[in-house]
């Protein structure tokens, strides 16, 4: 994958730290399946064509169906959320907006997850927050397969 060669070459430390760091996250404590809602929706929102392209296909192999991936990728109200799901999304979408979640939406958060949990999700949407602001500056190209996929859902960054 791009992603690997390219962000390798600002050095072994840097490079092994990042892996470690994302690692982390994507073996973390939540749910497989909400792990990859926030990441999609952070892409959306964050312009990560990349981590967009890239996270549909692991999105799917977690549940998200592709009227879920068409509303992450646009208007969040044409699908039916958990309450933790929505809360999750809203979470991303406070970052986007206004910089930092939102206390309704963490007192909605803080029902349904742990301290160390609300943690890990807001880890997790600035990591991608920042993946793909790197991604998107340096410019990587998406593999084929990858681009065949985003090309498939009718929203998202790609459209």
């Amino acid at each position: 994958m791009h992603i690997f060669a390219t962000l390798a070459r600002g050095g072994p430390d840097l490079f092994r730290g990042w892996l470690r760091f994302g690692g982390a996250l994507l073996s973390g404590s939540l749910p497989a399946r909400l792990r990859e809602l926030v990441i999609l929706r952070t892409a959306y929102r964050f312009d990560g064509r990349y981590e967009w392209a890239q996270h549909l296909e692991i999105g799917a192999a977690q549940g998200v169906t592709p009227s879920e991936m068409v509303a992450l990728g646009g208007d969040l109200g044409s699908v039916e959320w958990s309450e933790l799901e929505l809360a999750s999304l809203r979470a991303v979408d406070d970052t986007a907006d206004c910089g930092a979640v939102t206390d309704a939406t963490w007192e909605t958060l803080a029902v349904h997850l742990d301290e160390r949990a609300l943690i890990e999700l807001l880890m997790l949407i600035a990591h991608y927050m920042m993946l793909t602001t790197v991604l998107r500056s340096l410019r990587i190209e998406l593999e084929p397969r990858a681009e065949a996929m985003a090309r498939s859902v009718d929203a998202g960054p790609m459209v």
